[in-house]
This record gives C-alpha cells, sequence and structure tokens, in this order.
C-alpha cells in the first residue's frame, strides 16, 4: 500500500535533503521545490509555509491536470480545513499516488505504522483529498 523512505516524521522539521531527515509534510515540499529551484532564479514565495498557507497561495488546478510535482491538499474526512500536503506523483487505476511525510497509526492499533516520507495513494474519490495546485514561484 505504500513504500517508507528512511526518514522520521517531525512537525515543523526542515532537515536538509543531505543529512539526517526529520520531516514534516510541508517541510518537505519546501525542501523539495528548494532542492529542484538550485541554480536557476526562482524561488519560492516564503522560506517556510504551512499546508494551509501554500493552498492560499498557489494556483489552484483540477485533477485532471495535475501533474508530477504538483501539491496535493488534504484534510480530515469530517472538515474543509486543509490540514496536510503532498506532492502528486500521478494518476492511475482510480488512484491518486503521492509522496508526503507523516506519522500515522494506520490500523487503529495505537501503534504508529507511518513515520516520515511514504509514496503512498488514496482512491481519487478518497474524501481526504481536498484540492490540487501549482506552486508559485518568485522570479
Amino acid at each position: 500500500m505504500y513504500e517508507e523512505a528512511d526518514t522520521e516524521y517531525d512537525l515543523g522539521g526542515q532537515d536538509a535533503v543531505r543529512s539526517a531527515i526529520k520531516i514534516d509534510c510541508s517541510g518537505l515540499v519546501i525542501m523539495s521545490y528548494k532542492y529542484a529551484l538550485v541554480d536557476t532564479k526562482y524561488q519560492l514565495l516564503e522560506s517556510d509555509m504551512t499546508a494551509a498557507y501554500m493552498y492560499d497561495h498557489c494556483t489552484h488546478t483540477s485533477k485532471e491536470q495535475a501533474r508530477k510535482g504538483d501539491l496535493i491538499f488534504m484534510g480530515e474526512i469530517s472538515s474543509s480545513a486543509i490540514t496536510h500536503i503532498a506532492l502528486f506523483e500521478k494518476s492511475e487505476n482510480g488512484n491518486i499516488y503521492f509522496i508526503d511525510s507523516t506519522l500515522k497509526d494506520t490500523d487503529g492499533d495505537g501503534v504508529d505504522d507511518i513515520n516520515g516520507v511514504t509514496r503512498r495513494f488514496y482512491s481519487e474519490t478518497d474524501k481526504r483529498l481536498k484540492s490540487y495546485g501549482i506552486m508559485r514561484l518568485k522570479y
């Protein structure tokens, strides 16, 4: 169902890519974009952003327009609030594949089964998937 990298989830974490990584969902997105923008004239709007901030300051797209590296905004099923962000990988066979960092008990046994960066998927109809977007950059 998911593949886990050698990382740990850390709320507010933004460890550099080449160090032992402890990172949260927005930190993963920020560091991925910072790394991708090296040697370009582009930069992020802010150096530290929450998932909700990125939602408010991105260019929104549809699921059908989403491309690899775009943003996926997520939240609890019972709420419209944006509380999580991931990097879109692909849409295939009715599933949305993404890369994120989280700390999660997936089977309800009180033990966290996911701790850090993972590649996983949700059904494209999953109510936790709230919106898709493209990161805005400064030139």
